[in-house]
């Protein structure tokens, strides 16, 4: 929370506090609410050491969430270990901090590995012939150097410089400028490999992009964060344009906004309303390290009673996370560990672009299995399989794709389809290409054809087209709240024939250059507009082997889409005056039916009847508003209500009317005023209910 990376700390916080805070408002996990306690260790390894003995005497402490620094975080892992308390980082991505300490999980690859990859990326990817190292001595940084050039030799290139430096050197100009000097004599194209730690990596960024212009460069997830190009951009205000520090430099990225799935977007949602800021790609990983902790504690049963038993319980759970059947339920996708405790996903590859941190061009996408990759032939014959020390690695391109929404009209939750109007944009890398033929809405009923290209641009080796679509698109509408409800709209786009490993379709945000400047899309009255998330998504069609019967397996074609989310909800006044203002008319027949003499019995017969009539005429008419459903949604408990009202009423008035011929008028007038007041209280009971299961829960959503 202090330091030179304290930005990073404030990610921890604020991701770990909004999980805290969301299980604990639905109950807690097992009926017990979870408390979050923080310390501040400022990345310093003696003070994380003091801080892990404080927290393993704590009496409720049961799991970790920590350190930032690998630094830190090895000098905490060592009481973590002793003292049997589990840990997870989300950070810190040194080897020794997982690797043979069966108490501490890591939510990322380890620096190590991420050397190794991109050392592979720059030979087959960039065709690098000469590199030079700049490490940053005892950090993450210099593991993730040295494995880069140890591999980068193997693979037959050419270590033109190895430059080392202390942490603290990193500020010093004199160091920085000598540094500068032995670069500026490497030849043109050689890649700088950045061993360097985030929190020095903006300073040592600057001094070489200053002194020797641009460059690529390459790095780990220490600065895989747009909280890198936020540092420089006061610098780049005075002198040059947004993204000149950082624009070209690549780094493994273990999550990317652009690639992101539904549940991490919604994340991003929530998590932006909550801090009004974007959540860097560290936060994504201590959200799900908060999940990890809760999804253990409910499924081992764990309460507090017995400290060591839950500490126990919890590092076993997260140890059988070791395969994909076994796989925890994460935001970002699966979780599960290999050997060494390192989560076990894909390493994305990033790229910096007008200070901007986007999916690359090209990935990597290894092969574990070939049976199972649909048309391996055809792609190992294009020259798209590589063979990287015994590995097979699949070059995809990316499309970057966005949807600028016009309009949506026609919401018809009967035939469940709404149809609607937007640009649809497309950036490409020259080097690649993009069959607009292929292109394909799943849900569309009608219309939704690409058409005429309305708007092009090529510059910075990219191309970007734009076209208009309009169609009808089905949707899948949920009633349960009705008429609190809320309905997601999905407008789906995916490439035919493509599957993730011929083409990565990556959200690229707004801008499709068609300047539609729609504030808000929403035409129809009857529902408001409340929110747009813009993802991507991967989804799977299963089949026998690809046609082979024989192989008796079971293969999946994954497609890559992006998707228009738009969340709506009904207009409850609106509906209210136009549906709950009969309603209020017959309960006020009602209860002036109690007001009629007992023995009337005809005109109070005549009014029970006709408010039971109409009851069931708008409810037929309610009924015929929406599709068949098979569940009580939650305006059938108000009908349920009035009908009661209804036979209640009708009950009495025979009752009251034999009381009276009885002449038991004490009796009768007690039927009469006990009928009124259990309409009137029964009535508010239901709306409570309603209120508190439905509207109020909607409004949390």
């Amino acid at each position: 929370m202090t330091g030179s990376a304290a930005d990073r700390g404030r990610d921890l916080d604020r991701a770990v506090r909004m999980a805290v805070d969301e299980v604990n408002s639905t109950g807690g996990v097992n009926g017990k609410r979870i408390r979050l306690t923080v310390y501040d260790d400022g990345d310093q390894p003696a003070r994380a050491r003091e801080l892990a003995r404080k927290i393993a005497s704590t009496t409720q402490a049961v799991a970790v969430l920590g350190q930032v620094a690998s630094s830190a975080a090895i000098a905490a892992g060592e009481v973590y270990q002793a003292e049997k308390i589990p840990a997870i980082t989300g950070a810190a991505s040194a080897a020794g901090v997982t690797k043979n300490n069966d108490w501490f999980f890591r939510m990322l690859r380890d620096a190590e590995g991420q050397g190794r990859f991109l050392a592979d990326y720059a030979r087959y990817e960039f065709a690098a012939r000469q590199i030079a190292v700049l490490r940053e001595k005892g950090t993450a940084g210099e593991e993730f150097a040295v494995a880069f050039r140890d591999r980068a030799r193997t693979g037959g290139i050419r270590i033109a410089a190895d430059l080392e430096f202390l942490p603290a050197q990193a500020g010093d100009p004199n160091c920085m400028a000598g540094i500068v000097r032995k670069l500026a004599r490497l030849p043109k194209g050689t890649i700088l490999v950045f061993g360097t730690q985030y929190a020095e990596t903006a300073v040592v960024l600057r001094a070489l992009r200053d002194g020797l212009g641009p460059f690529t460069a390459m790095g780990y997830s220490s600065v895989a964060t747009e909280a890198l190009s936020q540092q420089l951009a006061k610098a780049e205000t005075d002198r040059h344009a947004p993204g000149y520090y950082t624009d070209g430099f690549i780094v493994a990225a273990p999550q990317l906004p652009d690639v992101a799935e539904y549940a991490q977007t919604i994340f991003a949602s929530r998590y932006k309303e909550r801090y009004g800021a974007d959540p860097n790609p560290e936060a994504v990983r201590w959200y799900e390290s908060a999940s990890l902790v809760f999804q253990a504690i409910q499924a081992k049963g764990i309460n507090a009673t017995d400290r060591s038993a839950a500490r126990r319980a919890i590092r076993d759970w997260l140890a059988s996370r070791d395969r994909p059947e076994a796989a925890a339920v994460g935001t970002a996708g699966p979780i599960y560990f290999d050997n060494d405790h390192n989560v076990h996903r894909d390493i994305s590859i990033g790229l910096f672009f007008n200070g901007k941190l986007i999916s690359a061009p090209v990935q990597f996408s290894q092969v574990t299995d070939p049976d199972q990759v649909p048309g391996w032939e055809r792609l190992s014959s294009s020259g798209m399989v590589i063979d990287a020390g015994g590995t097979k690695i699949v070059k995809t391109p990316v499309v970057y794709a966005g949807i600028d929404l016009n309009s949506l009209d026609n919401i018809d939750v009967r035939a469940g389809t709404f149809a609607a109007d937007f640009f649809l944009w497309f950036r490409y890398h020259d080097d690649s290409s993009l069959d607009v033929h292929e292109v394909e809405f799943p849900t569309a009923v009608s219309g939704a054809q690409l058409g005429k290209e309305v708007w092009r641009r090529t510059g910075d080796g990219f191309t970007t087209s734009t076209y208009h679509v309009k169609g009808v698109f089905h949707s899948d509408y949920e009633f349960s709240r009705f008429p609190f409800d809320r309905q997601t709209l999905k407008i789906p786009v995916q490439v035919r024939n493509s599957t993730s490993y011929t083409l990565i379709l990556a959200y690229g945000g707004a801008g499709s250059g068609a300047g539609n400047g729609v504030a808000s899309p929403l035409a129809s009255k009857l529902w408001l507009l409340q929110k747009q998330i813009f993802f991507r998504d991967v989804v799977s069609y299963r089949s026998e082997a690809f046609g082979n019967r024989a192989a008796g397996s079971q293969s999946g074609i994954q497609y890559n889409r992006i998707n228009a989310a738009i969340t709506i909800r009904r207009d409850v006044f609106g509906f209210a005056v136009k549906n709950f203002l009969p309603l209020l008319c017959i309960l006020v027949a009602v209860l002036v039916g109690y007001a009629i003499a007992a023995d009337v019995i005809n005109p109070r017969i005549s009014v029970g009847v006709t408010a039971l009539l109409t009851t069931s005429v708008l409810y037929q008419k309610l009924a015929s508003d929406l599709p068949s459903v098979t569940y009580i949604i939650a305006m059938d408990y108000v009908f349920f209500a009035f009908f009661a009202f209804c036979v209640l009423f009708l009950s009495l008035t025979v009752v009251s009317y034999e009381t009276h011929k009885l002449k038991k008028h004490q009796m009768t007038a007690l039927l009469n005023r006990g009928g009124a007041a259990l309409t009137f209280l029964s009535l508010l009971t239901v709306l409570a209910f309603v209120w508190v299961r439905f509207w109020s829960q909607s409004a949390q959503v």
